[in-house]
């Protein structure tokens, strides 16, 4: 299991719990006996309670799950439905802090999404007080005036943070693209 499916686990079981190992399994696109096994290693590290009705994060698993975000730098992870700026299925912002740096495309980015199972990802930036999309600045609030007011409502975002947008067939892809182009940021 990788680092991104990792986090991609813990987040959804936080998002979605008390939730099924099937439906982790079919979500995680990954075979139910590595869903067993990595759900087996976070309850016995007390990380995760196992139920009837499924799997959740105890308050160990919250707080290591919260302290891992803060380290990536993701403020805030939020479902995006009929997105103006996209138009697949299902797609999650990221908010994460103080990541944009000059000279960004968003390419990067968006093949990390790729290679985790979404179908892409939009990388916004906030340069002063505009949401822009990379490298050529464009503006959000022109490109779409909606999305942009969501955005600012829902995350709060300020100088130099970026959203990034994954977007796929089923929130699960588009999560797994989000978190993979947000880890991306980190190698940089």
């Amino acid at each position: 299991m990788t680092p991104l499916q990792l986090l991609n686990a813990l987040v959804l079981v936080e998002r979605e719990g008390p939730v099924g190992r099937r439906a982790l399994s079919e979500t995680l696109q990954l075979n139910d006996g590595v869903v067993r096994g990595l759900l087996e290693r976070l309850a016995a590290s007390k990380m995760a309670l196992v139920t009837v009705k499924g799997v959740q994060l105890s308050k160990m698993g919250k707080e290591s799950l919260r302290k891992l975000l803060r380290q990536l730098s993701i403020k805030k992870i939020i479902s995006i439905d009929q997105s103006d700026l996209v138009s697949a299925n299902s797609a999650m912002g990221v908010h994460a802090t103080k990541l944009y740096r000059p000279g960004m495309t968003g390419i990067v980015q968006r093949d990390e999404a790729i290679k985790a199972g979404a179908e892409g990802s939009i990388t916004v930036a906030v340069l002063g007080r505009k949401l822009v999309i990379p490298p050529d600045n464009k503006s959000i609030a022109e490109l779409a005036p909606k999305e942009n007011a969501r955005l600012r409502s829902e995350l709060e975002p300020t100088d130099k943070d970026l959203i990034i947008i994954g977007f796929g067939k089923d929130p699960g892809r588009a999560l797994a693209g989000a978190l993979a182009a947000v880890l991306s940021l980190q190698k940089a």
